[in-house]
């Protein structure tokens, strides 16, 4: 399946004009757009059977974890970003699709053997974690009608050796990101059949499901050999609109984002870990920031599988009401990396990439903030 390069190969000498995973693969190509007749393909392949049965996304250093000794060492490039927004839009009842059922028999949806959360893990990185909605399996909890909780989703995709799922959250009316892992296999491939799920909990979509338009990739994992701690394992897809024209940032609201977030810091992390809950359920793990390799954030965390490609979120939740604002320049529910490799149950540490600032790294397509670029020269995206 050939797809077109929305990057102009003319102006850029080293851009050579790329394809999917099923083409032939072209170096240094970082940008898709959905040929003709994929929107209906992506959203017929994607059946109940299927969504239960794709696998988590997982990467894991070659290298063991080794304890960060610089916990307030602070980025090296440029700040800035943007702010985020609570939905336009009124939450609608009516979006809501049953996508599969959900039931203590479904041992396919868990991955053994399961985290016991702890409020420090074996490496002493703190964390702590809990659901992101009160209970787990029921669609009793109304938590996803709330801004900022529901602009986490799962995002499903399809690689040669078959199905995968990861998450992603929303950080532009159209747009929103991952890990570069959960569109590209890090060796000049893209993968196929992406398909968003805003609040996914006990198997039912709230705010529907949404279909790509557009995949953006960083050159670091573009190129980067498909190897974590990776210094910019990043991606954003730009969505299509739904059937009533409404863009996914109306109805759930947006995270702000910030280049080179400073340390010491805090994060929130939110995800679909497939070692908690079985897939099927947000889950959410507040840590301190520590400076990890490569261009990385790492922190204290039980979440894993699943929860790739998932926000890593300064200043989460509502803030209160009177007295003077914080001081967060972007309004807090600001993204500063997303989830890219885990340790595993044993260090109890994930990791992801600091959002580099447009023209960091050099070259085109090469960064978050690039990226960011790239989807936003599309009026109406972002």
């Amino acid at each position: 399946m050939r797809f077109s390069v929305k990057l102009s190969c003319a102006a850029l000498a080293t851009c050579i004009c790329g394809s999917a995973l099923t083409g032939t693969a072209r170096a240094q190509s970082q940008s898709i757009s959905a040929p003709r007749g994929e929107s209906a393909e992506t959203l017929t392949y994607w059946t109940a059977e299927r969504l239960k049965a794709a696998k988590p996304k997982s990467l894991t250093p070659t290298t063991p974890f080794s304890p960060s000794t610089a916990v307030a060492a602070a980025p090296t490039g440029p700040g800035g970003g943007m702010a985020g927004s609570a939905a336009s839009a009124a939450h609608d009842e009516s979006l809501a699709i049953k996508l599969y059922d959900v039931s203590d028999t479904d041992t396919d949806l868990m991955l053994p053997p399961a985290v016991s959360p702890a409020a420090v893990g074996t490496t002493k990185y703190p964390y702590t974690i809990n659901r992101l909605y009160p209970t787990a399996g029921s669609t009793t909890s109304n938590n996803f009608t709330f801004y900022p909780y529901q602009i986490v989703g799962q995002l499903f995709f399809t690689e040669p050796s078959g199905d995968f799922l990861c998450s992603a959250s929303v950080i532009r009316l159209s747009v929103i990101a991952t890990a570069g892992h959960c569109v590209s296999d890090g060796k000049g491939h893209f993968y196929t059949h992406w398909l968003f799920v805003p609040a996914l909990h006990a198997g039912v979509a709230p705010y529907g499901r949404w279909n790509w338009a557009q995949v953006f990739v960083a050159g670091p994992w573009w190129n980067g050999g498909g190897s974590v701690p990776n210094r910019q394992d990043d991606a954003l897809i730009v969505l299509t609109p739904n059937s009533s024209n409404q863009k996914i940032g109306q109805l759930t609201g947006y995270l702000g984002f910030q280049y080179n977030s400073p340390l010491p810091n805090h994060l929130t992390q939110l995800g679909y870990p497939c070692n908690l809950d079985g897939c099927n359920d947000p889950v959410q793990n507040d840590s301190q920031v520590y400076s990890g390799p490569n261009n990385n954030f790492e922190w204290g965390t039980a979440a894993f599988g699943g929860a790739s490609g998932g926000p890593e979120i300064q200043d989460f939740g509502q803030k209160p009401s009177g007295g003077p604002p914080p001081s967060e320049a972007f309004g807090g529910n600001v993204l500063i990396s997303s989830t890219s490799y885990t340790y595993g149950s044993g260090a109890q540490v994930d990791g992801g990439s600091i959002l580099a600032a447009p023209g960091q790294f050099g070259g085109s397509l090469n960064t978050f903030g690039d990226l960011m670029n790239a989807a936003c020269a599309t009026p109406g995206n972002c």
